[in-house]
Parts: C-alpha cells; sequence; structure tokens
C-alpha cells in the first residue's frame, strides 16, 4: 500500500549553495543589465505566480527591470533559505513590492515584521527615522492599498509624548509639496490636536505672503475648529488674522474662510458652553424595551443591570412607569405586591447602596393603577426615608409654553447646611437652564444645571460645592390645575417633552398639557392614556437632592 508522502511546505531550507548554480538555474530573473539564476521548482513552491508563469505558460525568463539587483538578490535568497536576511531600509520598498508582486506570503508578513521592528525601534526625537516609516507606510497605501503599515506607524506617533506635534509641524513645513492622501493621513494622526495644523497654515501662509493654494485651501475645509484647550485659542485667532491679510480672494475661498469662521465661533459657544453648563445624567431616559417585560422577575433584572438606573429616584420611576403601562394595558393594577416582592425591592435597593427615596416624593402617587404598592412601599424603611428634607422646588411657577418653548433660566433657593456658614443666607441656590424644545420629538429640549458663577444673579448665592449637585440630583414637577395639585410627576425615564401634531397641547410622559383656553378632553387616537390638563394649569419645576 502506497504511503502518504507530505507536499513541501515553504518557508524551507532548500540550500543557499544551489542558488546561481547554472546547473540548477533553470529560470531567468532579467534586470536592466543582469541576470540573475534561480530554480524554477523551489521558486513556484514559494510563489503561486511564478508556478503559474513556469508551469502553465511554460516561461524561462521574467522580466524584473523594474527592481533593484540588491532587492532581488535579498527576494532569492529568501525564497532559497527560509530566512528573510540582508532586508535593510536601502532595498526594503523593492523588496516589499517584489514579494507582493509574486504573491509570496510569508515573505509579506517577514517583510511586516521588519517593518514593525524599525516602528519599535524609533526615538521620539528622531525626525528621519519617523519620516522613513511614514513615507514607506504611504506608499505601500498607495500602491497596495494596505492600512496595517500606516496604522501601525500612528500608532507609534501617538505613544511618543510631543511625538506627533514634532512630526506633523515638520513634514508639513512645505504644505504645498503634499498630495492630499498624506493630507488625509496627517490629519488623522492629528485629530485630537487639530492646533498643529492650524499652526502649520499659519505658518505656511506667513511664508508664502498670505496665498492660499490649493493645499491649504484642502486643510481649511476639514477642520473642525475646535481648539483643544483654551490654551490653543490664540492659535486659531492667528490663523483668522492671516486669511484677513489674503490679497486676492476668489468667490469660493471667501466661502471657505466664512464657512471657517463660522464653525469656529460655534466650537468656542460650545467650549464656553461646556464649562458653563453640566448636563443633568439623571434624564430623558426612554426605557422603551421595558413594554416587552411582563413579569416581577424580567424587571428585577432588568433594575439590577441597568447601566441607566443610577439611584433610587430612577430605580421608583422605572417601577411606577412600569406599572402605569401594564395597569393601562390590562385596565386593572398589576398586582405583583405579592411574594414578597417589596421585600425584593428593597433587598436590591440595600444590595447596590442606594439611599432611599424620601417619602415626600412618593407619597400622594396613589393612582388605581398602582393598588397598593405605594403603601406597602412606604411602610419599607429600606425603600422610603421620612427623615430628610431635601425636596427643592423653583422660585416660580410656569405655563406648558413658557416651560417648554423658550429658553430660560428656572431659579432655585435653599436653605444651606447647619455646618456651612454663609453670609447670604436666604440666597443660597442655584439655576438650571432650559434649551428650548423645537416642539417635535427630537433632543432639542435639555436642562442643565448652570456652573459657572459669573452667570448667576445677584439674587442667586451660588456656591463651588454645589458643583457636585449635577450627579445628585433628580428632577421632576408638580402639576398645578386650579385646586389640584400632582405632585412630583416622574419624568425620568419617559424621554422629552414634544407637541402633538395638531400643536394643541405639550406632552411629556403621561402629562398633556393644553395651551391657554383650550378644555382638557382625550384626544381620540393620538394618545391612548395620560392626564391631560386645561389651559389654566402650571407647571413647578422641583429637584430632589440625593446622596
Amino acid at each position: 500500500m502506497a504511503s502518504n508522502i507530505p507536499n513541501l511546505q515553504v518557508p524551507m531550507n532548500f540550500g543557499l549553495e544551489y542558488l546561481g548554480s547554472p546547473s540548477h538555474g533553470n529560470l531567468k530573473f532579467v534586470l536592466h543589465d543582469e541576470v540573475l539564476l534561480a530554480n524554477s521548482a523551489i521558486m513556484s513552491l514559494n510563489s503561486p505566480v511564478i508556478k503559474r508563469l513556469t508551469i502553465e505558460l511554460f516561461q524561462t525568463e521574467i522580466t524584473v527591470e523594474e527592481f533593484s539587483k540588491c532587492a532581488l538578490q535579498c527576494f532569492l535568497e529568501a525564497s532559497y533559505s527560509g530566512v528573510l536576511k540582508n532586508v535593510s531600509k536601502l532595498n526594503f520598498r523593492d523588496l516589499n513590492k517584489i514579494v507582493h508582486v509574486f504573491e509570496v506570503n510569508w515573505l509579506i508578513e517577514r517583510c511586516f515584521e521588519y517593518f514593525r521592528e524599525l516602528t519599535e525601534s524609533v526615538k521620539k526625537d528622531n525626525f528621519d527615522d519617523l519620516f522613513f516609516l511614514f513615507d514607506e507606510a504611504m506608499y505601500i497605501l498607495d500602491k497596495l492599498k494596505s492600512r496595517r503599515f500606516i496604522d501601525l506607524t500612528i500608532k507609534k506617533c501617538t505613544s511618543l509624548a510631543t511625538c506627533i506635534q514634532d512630526f506633523a509641524t515638520n513634514y508639513l513645513n512645505d504644505i504645498s509639496s503634499c498630495s492630499t492622501t498624506n493630507l488625509d493621513v496627517i490629519m488623522e494622526m492629528t485629530v485630537k490636536q487639530e492646533h498643529i495644523l492650524v499652526e502649520a497654515l499659519v505658518n505656511n501662509l506667513e511664508r508664502n505672503g498670505c496665498t492660499l493654494d490649493q493645499n491649504c485651501r484642502y486643510i481649511l475645509e476639514r477642520l473642525n475648529y475646535k481648539p483643544c484647550s483654551s490654551a490653543h485659542e490664540h492659535i486659531y485667532q492667528r490663523l483668522f488674522e492671516k486669511l484677513e491679510e489674503v490679497d486676492t480672494l476668489l468667490s469660493e475661498d471667501f466661502k471657505v474662510i466664512m464657512r471657517a469662521m463660522q464653525q469656529y465661533n460655534k466650537a468656542l459657544k460650545e467650549m464656553k458652553d461646556a464649562m458653563s453648563y453640566a448636563a443633568l445624567p439623571n434624564l430623558f431616559h426612554d426605557f422603551q424595551h421595558l413594554n416587552n417585560v411582563n413579569d416581577y422577575d424580567e424587571l428585577a433584572a432588568f433594575l439590577i443591570n441597568s447601566q441607566l438606573v443610577k439611584n433610587s429616584y430612577i430605580f421608583y420611576d422605572v417601577l411606577y412607569n412600569w406599572k402605569f403601562e401594564k395597569g393601562h394595558e390590562t385596565d386593572s393594577p398589576v398586582d405583583f405586591v405579592c411574594n414578597d416582592s417589596v421585600e425584593k425591592f428593597a433587598e436590591i435597593m440595600q444590595g447596590i447602596g442606594w439611599k432611599p427615596v424620601e417619602l415626600k416624593y412618593i407619597e400622594k402617587k396613589t393612582p388605581s393603577f398602582l393598588g397598593g404598592f405605594t403603601d406597602d412601599v412606604r411602610n419599607n424603611a429600606n425603600l422610603v426615608s421620612d427623615n430628610c428634607s431635601n425636596r427643592i422646588p423653583s422660585t416660580r411657577e410656569y405655563t406648558p409654553e413658557e416651560l417648554f418653548a423658550r429658553n430660560h433660566d428656572i431659579k432655585f433657593k435653599f436653605k444651606q447646611d447647619s455646618r456651612t456658614a454663609c453670609s447670604k443666607e436666604g440666597d443660597c441656590g442655584f439655576m438650571l437652564t432650559i434649551t428650548a424644545a423645537t416642539g417635535k420629538l427630537d433632543d432639542s429640549f435639555n436642562i442643565q444645571l448652570v456652573i459657572d458663577p459669573s452667570l448667576y444673579p445677584d439674587e442667586i448665592h451660588f456656591h463651588r460645592e454645589s458643583l457636585m449637585l449635577v450627579d445628585k440630583i433628580h428632577f421632576t414637577f408638580d402639576v398645578i390645575d386650579g385646586d389640584t395639585t400632582y405632585s412630583d410627576c416622574p419624568v425620568s425615564c419617559l424621554g422629552r417633552p414634544f407637541r402633538d401634531g395638531t400643536e394643541r397641547f405639550w406632552s411629556w410622559g403621561a402629562q398633556c398639557f393644553y395651551k391657554n383656553g383650550e378644555a382638557t378632553a382625550n384626544p381620540g387616537n393620538l394618545l391612548k392614556r395620560g392626564t391631560f390638563h386645561g389651559g389654566n394649569v402650571k407647571i413647578r419645576p422641583v429637584v430632589y437632592r440625593f446622596g
């Protein structure tokens, strides 16, 4: 019986002594002025391309005039010995081209490993070495359409302190000589340090007498104009000063510069806002997937694992709204108070380490769909506490249009802790700033804590320690409808306020507010459920402090 003989696998040491031998060398590699001999069988085992040329096309000569002798010799020696030696910066480009042309996969990987070793050996202050890596990687990206070399180079640059700034600044010393492909990669490299590009543009404009060339225009069109910090603002200012000095502007140049100025002014405002306002993390959640939760076990698993349920108030809001949804689906209270479920909810809160909800937050929430849930919660000391008074109502009430449809500030005042000495006792407080809703189902409406003391009026004394409030406050509101007050409506997990399609009323969760003068009536198919308030309703924002 014939035995199974394995096929030869490369890389393999066939013996360098056979390379160039006239008796073995039946395949000629023809350079511009010289011929190197190799064995067609050995080279075919390494290269499927050479195998096709010799076996299928019966070629005995392969013209390789575009490659250097040094690179070709290195390629042949590696194919014979199974080891890549004698590769250097001088022959790397041609060698890498050869192994890709002839599809020698194991040598393709060896070339990449050699490039990786070069990359790892580079020091941050050696521009020549970095330039070699970048230039070779860009050549490979352009000719071979492979990104892994340039990705390796970018990764190396970003790992060295000041390397990107030093390299990019030197490389962009003459922006006009760069290709747009190279500029794209430099912009990718400096994406978190855009001021480097801006400074290069300024230097280029100064050297060229404030003339906009094609590459300057290319960069201007692609900048985000967002200073990494206020320390870089002066660089952007210098850029716009130089752009003002440009003598002859094409209409397209003018549009580019105007667009740049608009983006920069917008970025400055956003940066100032970021230093002046802090978003409330406990608002505008949308727990739509709760609609698919049908029993206590699923709900408990959600409450334990959700990254959005961050405190006992959101915990309670989720419970409340889940029972609201399920109660209206069945037109009867959802009975999961049995089986000690309230005790289990208390265990969850204790295990996570949240403080109990303040009694005032739940004591008036007794709608029929809750059944006996509120009473059971109220009687559990681990869920509810009546030993604190951290409910802070706003200083005024608002119509729905005033609250939702315009930009304004909501003022809150509170009594400081007895341990905090303050010369302006009674005026201590904070403000929430409102960004008006468009009325559509979008993210336009926003509520943020004002953290810049300079934005506060004299009537509100803002304490620096109140900056800690942002993660420790829970927003809600009272609805004052004639003689009836609906306290602390839970809205943290009900998205954002919006208008209905007819613009007859505003809606935030289950609370619907008609325009002035209109009567309360369920608008039929517009919403299947909810509390509809008439035109004289007022809303008082409320904040609970916890933690």
